[in-house]
């Protein structure tokens, strides 16, 4: 049962995550905005067009910087707490720091759970509805669209659908041409593979249907050669990043993917990541709560930053285990979850620090 204290602490610190959300998510935004001024002022974006990509963009904004707004609260939160000995009254009067902290580690359990459902169910929607806007008011003109499903490109009278397109290779599978002239099909190819070579596209499987007024030639030609002037790296730029995907959605992508012969390892690390960066949320505050309890040995902006040394490692460490694991040199699940096991252990030693 919440005793007084613990009503206050948690409230304190609900308060401090909001406002400090709401202060990062703003300097992101201006920060943001003046990197890419040039580009809305390039496109003639309307004022409307800043507020709709801006207003899309919050979301993904507090899904990157979640686990270290939750981790900073804390530290400011207990910072003002130790400011007025308000924790070291409590301690005094019989209340360990154990038993203060409890209440901190269960809502970090409930934010790191609330973290993933917000990524799970809430963030895939506007991350898609974003790239549209993106490409409306920053990249008009911009020929090349994807979905869950596929990869669509039209240029002239050129319409291209991709089912499934693997970047190691530069081969498109599952592909779909067709040519409209004045509202009239004209021809349909339907191939099993497209690859890149020397600047054409070479297809291959092949079932071509040419439509004339009143017949319908249908052949199966072995090759054909088309030229179309996207590029391989153009389809890797907008291909679905896995911001766009929820966990299962993501699981099912990759399963589609892997049935095709596609190597699935670096969004394997991806699907990992998912849950471990969630959890990350509560493993930052197993550390700040520790952390934040060292003023008794060492001044305030001393112990402020080695927390903040801290954050910025730690998210570090997760960038170079993530790369280790697309490159194939770990294991996706050890790849995923390594950063956090070592700074469960790391928040083990610090709670023993302080008993001691």
């Amino acid at each position: 049962m919440l005793k007084l204290y613990d009503r206050y602490i948690l409230n304190r610190y609900i308060n401090t995550v909001i406002v400090t959300l709401i202060a990062v998510v703003f300097v992101y935004i201006l920060i943001d905005l003046f990197e890419n001024l040039n580009k809305f002022l390039d496109a003639k974006t309307p004022f409307i067009g800043y507020v709709i990509v801006y207003s899309l963009k919050v979301p993904i904004i507090i899904s990157q910087v979640f686990p270290a707004i939750i981790f900073m609260s804390l530290l400011f939160t207990f910072g003002s707490l130790n400011k007025y000995n308000e924790v070291l009254s409590l301690i005094t009067s019989g209340i360990s720091y154990y038993r203060i902290s409890i209440p901190i580690i269960f809502i970090g359990i409930f934010f790191a759970c609330f973290h993933f459902a917000f990524s799970e169910l809430f963030l895939p929607i506007t991350s898609r509805i974003y790239v549209q806007a993106e490409q409306e008011y920053l990249k008009k003109g911009r020929k090349i669209s994807a979905s869950k499903d596929n990869v669509a490109y039209q240029e002239g009278n050129d319409i291209v659908y991709i089912k499934n397109f693997s970047s190691s290779s530069n081969t498109a599978f599952g592909v779909s041409v067709q040519r409209v002239e004045h509202g009239r099909l004209i021809y349909r190819i339907d191939s099993d593979r497209m690859v890149y070579r020397e600047n054409d596209w070479v297809l291959t499987g092949n079932k071509r249907r040419d439509f004339t007024d009143d017949s319908l030639y249908y052949s199966e030609p072995e090759k054909i050669i088309q030229k179309f002037n996207f590029t391989p790296k153009e389809i890797k730029e907008v291909e679905l990043k896995p911001i766009e995907l929820g966990y299962f959605e993501l699981k099912e992508f990759i399963k589609k993917k892997e049935e095709i012969g596609i190597d699935m390892t670096k969004w394997h690390v991806e699907l990992h990541s998912k849950v471990a960066y969630s959890s990350v949320t509560l493993v930052m505050i197993l550390i700040a709560v520790p952390l934040s309890a060292g003023r008794v040995r060492a001044s305030a902006s001393v112990n402020f930053g080695i927390s903040i040394l801290t954050a910025f490692t730690f998210y570090l460490i997760i960038i170079m285990f993530k790369n280790w694991g697309m490159a194939g040199d770990l294991d996706p699940l050890v790849a995923a979850w390594s950063p956090n096991l070592m700074f469960v252990l790391f928040s083990i030693y610090l709670y023993l620090k302080v008993r001691s």
